[in-house]
């Protein structure tokens, strides 16, 4: 957070950001940093020295080093597009040495884009993290928008059939009748004919 507030009021002399860093701590870090002054000469610490002091003593390395395996494995998966920029952003913090400039640092976020929307990003070459992040946005909204348009066509034409097929007259189109023929046919019994249809069943002990 501090580091943020620092970028917005643009704020770049070490000891001015030591200074705004200090004013913001309280309680149990107020009293450490009263000791460091009295125990060395802070007067031309940089704030690069400052934060190291600080974050090893209130932040293990071992918390680092697994904040750090986090921004290296990180992908937006479900996330949105603001989610997945605010926590790049969050852990982009723990690992400044492998996004050193611009161009790394918008390289590794796109990279970690989902594949759809990376695909309209990583074509484009940009060179500055803000402009990723911007075109990211723009495919996000886009790639949602035509989603949502196929959801819709999708949804009307599962209600274009209803109920069976139905000719001009309204009667349902029913496929040719394969039943048998109907035609008699002679059969002989004890020297007489008897005529029946072939589709009656004949019993065997009765006839």
């Amino acid at each position: 957070q501090i580091e943020k507030m620092l970028e917005t009021m643009g704020i770049t002399v070490h000891t001015d950001k030591i200074a705004l860093a200090n004013y913001q701590l309280e309680g149990e870090a107020d009293h450490w940093w009263s000791l460091m002054k009295n125990s060395r000469d802070t007067t031309s610490m940089t704030w690069a020295q400052f934060k190291e002091l600080f974050l090893r003593k209130y932040f293990p390395n071992t918390v680092r080093q697994e904040r750090i395996w986090q921004f290296q494995t990180l992908k937006q998966g479900e996330m949105s597009m603001t989610q997945y920029v605010a926590k790049f952003e969050e852990l982009a913090r723990y690992a400044a040495q492998y996004v050193a400039d611009e161009g790394e640092k918008a390289r590794k976020f796109e990279w970690g884009l989902d594949p759809i929307i990376r695909g309209k990003v990583l074509p484009l070459r940009l060179s500055t993290f803000a402009d990723v992040v911007d075109t990211a946005l723009d495919a996000e909204r886009e790639w949602a928008d035509s989603k949502r348009i196929r959801m819709m066509k999708t949804k009307k034409g599962g209600q274009s059939f209803v109920g069976p097929r139905r000719n001009a007259r309204r009667n349902v189109v029913r496929p040719p009748s394969t039943r048998p023929s109907q035609q008699p046919q002679q059969q002989s019994q004890k020297g007489s004919s008897q005529t029946k249809p072939v589709t009656q069943i004949q019993c065997f002990h009765c006839h």
